[in-house]
C-alpha cells in the first residue's frame, strides 16, 4: 500500500486547516498522529486503529501508545510498518527535514482532493512558463485579499 507524492516547493503549499508547513510534527507522537490524521484515501474519514493495526500487525494499544506520547522509544520494526502503510520513508520518524518535506507532500495531495483545485492545475498543463508564472502571481494575490497569506 505504497502512496507517492511530489512537490517542489514546502514554502507554497499548506497543509489543512491552513497550518504553515514550517509548522510541522516534531515530536514523535505528533509525526504518528499527524499521519493518522492526514494520510487516508480519497472521499473517506482518517484511518481507525483497528485499520492500521489489521495491516500492520501492530497492535491497537500500542498505536493509541504512539499517538498520546506514552510510548517514546517503538522498535524499528515498528516505525517501518508505519511508514510502510502511510507510504513515508522511515527518515520522517527521525529527520525534521524530511518530515518537513513529507507534510508539504502530503499537504499537496490534501489540496489536490479539492476538485476545484485538481481541475485548474490540470488546466494549466501545456501552458507556457510564463502563463503559470502569471497564474502563480495571481493566485498569491488572491490567496493575501482572502487572507490565507
Amino acid at each position: 500500500m505504497t502512496r507517492r507524492l511530489t512537490v517542489d516547493s514546502r514554502d507554497e503549499v499548506r497543509q489543512r486547516g491552513g497550518r504553515p508547513v514550517n509548522d510541522s510534527p516534531r515530536t514523535l507522537a505528533e509525526k504518528v498522529e499527524y499521519l493518522f490524521r492526514e494520510v487516508r484515501p480519497k472521499d473517506r474519514k482518517p484511518f481507525t486503529h483497528p485499520e492500521v493495526a489489521t495491516a500492520t500487525g501492530l497492535s491497537t494499544g500500542l498505536l493509541s501508545a504512539l499517538r498520546s506520547g506514552k510510548n517514546t522509544n517503538p522498535t524499528k520494526d515498528t516505525l517501518e510498518r508505519l511508514a510502510g502503510f502511510f507510504g513515508v520513508p522511515v527518515a520522517f520518524f527521525f529527520d525534521d527535514q524530511t518530515t518537513e518535506q513529507i507534510a508539504a507532500q502530503i499537504g499537496l495531495a490534501g489540496a489536490m482532493r479539492d476538485a476545484g483545485v485538481a481541475s485548474a492545475a490540470a488546466r494549466m498543463v501545456g501552458l507556457s512558463a510564463g502563463s503559470v508564472d502569471a497564474v502563480r502571481a495571481l493566485t498569491e494575490q488572491l490567496r493575501k485579499l482572502e487572507g490565507l497569506e
